[in-house]
């Protein structure tokens, strides 16, 4: 005898897989076999009338035939949730809305055009909100991106749990996933900027679109200079959302020490960040003297750190350049550093396993890799869609959730991304946390 599939039945008989499932669940399909986790029907099998029960499950079917996805925004997010959610839902209509030129404009900037896009390492302590995010991430982790990307053919290498396109390229990433764009048919609309929606509609500089669900990825106001301003903020102020302050994080510090006479010299060090006298973060690392302030990853994740410390009264970064060697007298410090280095610390006084900055500010948006801030994580129920508006749903950076570095930012994208596209129809007013 031959077999079909549940997705073969299910297009003969004009139904949703899912309700052959139920069909076949309910012993209504005659021959219907479950081999392991997958039903098999006999090709010939006869199409149960339709139940109430069954009845809901094609009238959902019926409704998504006409389903609108408009998605704002056109980083990686926005475009990651607009193919995830066209492959599995083919009938709706999904559009992107990008105020930039071309798509994913932002990842090819990403670290330092190598574009990190995962990381294998331990998940904790490397987001804000972390109770929130590690559940998202973990339904969609890296080993769920490295098998999607390669079906997109891209090829990966691990660097230290950092994990990085073969070839060593962001373009390698915007070219493939602009490429199943393509394939998709995905409506695109660039140099189209959002002006605000109601319920149902989407309004433009170029017009109003109706939508059945609408995806908000337009990111925060981090690297303005690739189109990233923050005005969907101001939108979502006028919508009644809760927003939590935006800040630049994954930047360079400002210190109120002079670093200037060594500005340009990089050294590893041991780096402690110092809140109010206790010790709250410490990371090894290369960091970089710039006029004014502190540079490097290592101080990118300090930055991190700092934005969780709001209401502290003194902010320290504290520097061991020698961490793995004993006393060292000051005559003997351009043994163990740049010598202008060693020459600055040694004029000033400073010890090398305890040099300490006192932090002054962050750098600006524009020096900045991420945005901390945006919609309260309040607003927002663990499928992602909105608690204050029906059909409303948020994704990636526009939501109080930024990592440190090492990929764990493009993985929060995508992650949330898939969340959305597996929740479409989940949507609801209450809100898992208090």
């Amino acid at each position: 005898m031959e077999y079909f599939s549940v997705q073969q039945i299910a297009k003969k008989w004009s139904l949703a897989p899912r309700t052959v499932r139920l069909y076949c669940q309910k012993g209504r399909i005659k021959g219907a076999k479950l081999m392991g986790k997958t039903w098999i029907i006999p090709k010939d099998a006869i199409q149960p009338t339709i139940n109430k029960e069954a009845y809901i499950e094609d009238k959902i079917y019926q409704d998504e035939k006409s389903q609108t996805v408009l998605i704002v925004g056109g980083g990686i997010s926005g475009v990651f949730a607009a193919i995830r959610i066209k492959e599995k839902h083919p009938s709706f209509k999904v559009s992107i809305f990008e105020k930039n030129n071309k798509l994913l404009r932002k990842i090819y900037a990403t670290g330092n055009g190598r574009c990190n896009f995962a990381n294998q390492g331990i998940l904790t302590k490397k987001y804000t909100n972390e109770d929130f995010v590690l559940p998202i991430i973990q339904e969609f982790s890296y080993a769920h991106i490295v098998r999607y990307f390669d079906k997109l053919g891209i090829k990966y290498k691990s660097v230290n749990d950092l994990l990085y396109p073969m070839s060593d390229s962001a373009e390698t990433v915007a070219l493939m996933l602009n490429k199943k764009v393509e394939e998709l048919k995905l409506e695109i609309h660039l140099e189209e900027s959002v002006i605000d929606y109601t319920a149902g509609h989407l309004i433009t500089n170029k017009g109003m679109y109706h939508y059945d669900h609408l995806i908000i990825a337009a990111g925060g106001k981090a690297a303005p200079q690739f189109g990233s301003d923050g005005s969907i903020f101001n939108i979502l102020i006028k919508h009644g959302y809760s927003l939590v302050e935006a800040r630049p994080s994954l930047c360079p510090i400002k210190v109120k020490e002079n670093v200037n006479l060594i500005e340009g010299i990089r050294a590893k060090a041991r780096v402690s960040l110092i809140v109010d006298g206790k010790q709250k973060h410490i990371e090894d690392g290369e960091l970089l003297f710039k006029k004014n302030g502190l540079s490097g990853i290592v101080i990118f994740n300090i930055s991190h750190f700092i934005n969780a410390e709001k209401n502290s009264k003194l902010v320290q970064i504290c520097i061991d350049f020698a961490p793995d060697c004993g006393k060292i007298e000051k005559d003997q410090y351009v043994q163990y550093l740049h010598p202008r280095l060693a020459s600055y610390l040694v004029r000033n006084n400073l010890d090398i396993h305890r040099t300490v900055y006192t932090f002054k500010g962050l750098f600006d948006f524009l020096n900045a890799q991420v945005t901390s801030g945006g919609v309260s994580i309040n607003e927002v129920n663990s499928n992602l869609s909105s608690f204050r508006e029906n059909k409303v749903c948020f994704i990636g950076e526009v939501i109080d959730v930024d990592g440190v570095c090492g990929g764990f930012n493009i993985m929060w994208a995508l992650a949330s991304a898939e969340k959305v596209s597996n929740n479409l129809f989940a949507y609801g007013k209450e809100s898992t946390r208090t």
